[in-house]
């Protein structure tokens, strides 16, 4: 019977959704069902490009004071991610559409009572982490009292926000969390989350156009070409940088096929 049931449920999340879904409901089944995906997608594309950026050295190549785009652009990544988390699974504003409800409207409109079973069975293997409760607590803490509003205290001042921050690592987490309980409602194929090409192994991996951009700006900055802009002296001035600096240089030196400092 175990055998037969694993079977059973490998069956039904092959299935296309026209083969479980009552077929009055495929139309807003699809609707929902695309909504939420490109809402995934859109998270990942931040991540992806927030990730990026956190490897390139733009602390050696900017002032703080100066790097106001770059610090722009970081951030409201972040925001935006922030603001589509929490709506995609801690939204209670009436009628949103979250995933949550997404999978339960699933649930309710499924043809068979065995059909039901096999998703539930699946469900209870991509329910949402509760581990992760206190960073989804802290994203929507953030969304709600820094990037969607702003609250004044009994006294008409400005009330300071008492929330964590929330790290880019901590932001995927979440949504691969996310994305597991998503796939648990996808029928008949598997859905790319992502705006960027997936890594394909024994594929050389195509370099990202925010990669292509930052790689430039470091290719053409003053720190990467410390060497050649201090020729005669440079011999002189490298042994008094840290050796952990260096290091770096020639990381990027190397990656920019350029010799080493």
């Amino acid at each position: 019977m175990a055998a037969e049931s694993i079977l059973f449920e490998q069956s039904f999340l092959s299935k296309k959704s026209e083969d479980v879904i009552l077929p009055n409901f495929i139309p807003t089944y699809i609707q929902l069902h695309q909504d939420i995906w490109y809402r995934l997608i859109c998270v990942d594309a931040n991540l992806q490009i927030l990730e990026t950026i956190g490897r390139f050295p733009l602390h050696h190549l900017y002032a703080p004071q100066n790097n106001v785009f770059w610090g722009m652009v970081f951030w409201n990544f972040v925001q935006m991610s922030v603001m589509l988390l929490h709506g995609l699974v801690s939204d209670n504003t009436k009628n949103a559409h979250t995933l949550p409800k997404f999978r339960n409207t699933v649930l309710n409109h499924l043809r068979t009572d065995s059909l039901k079973i096999a998703y539930r069975k699946s469900l209870n293997q991509t329910k949402l982490n509760k581990q992760l409760v206190p960073i989804r607590n802290k994203i929507s803490h953030m969304r709600n009292e820094v990037v969607a509003h702003r609250f004044l205290d009994t006294k008409g001042r400005l009330k300071a926000p008492h929330i964590g921050g929330v790290s880019i690592s901590e932001l995927r987490k979440v949504f691969e969390d996310i994305k597991r309980l998503f796939e648990a409602c996808c029928f008949g194929s598997e859905y790319v989350t992502s705006f960027y090409p997936p890594l394909v192994p024994g594929y050389k991996t195509t370099e990202k156009d925010i990669e292509e951009i930052l790689c430039l700006i470091v290719k053409n900055s003053y720190w990467l070409n410390q060497p050649e802009r201090h020729a005669p002296s440079w011999q002189h001035i490298k042994p008094h940088k840290p050796i952990k600096d260096i290091e770096e240089l020639n990381k990027w030196r190397t990656k920019l096929n350029l010799s080493p400092a």
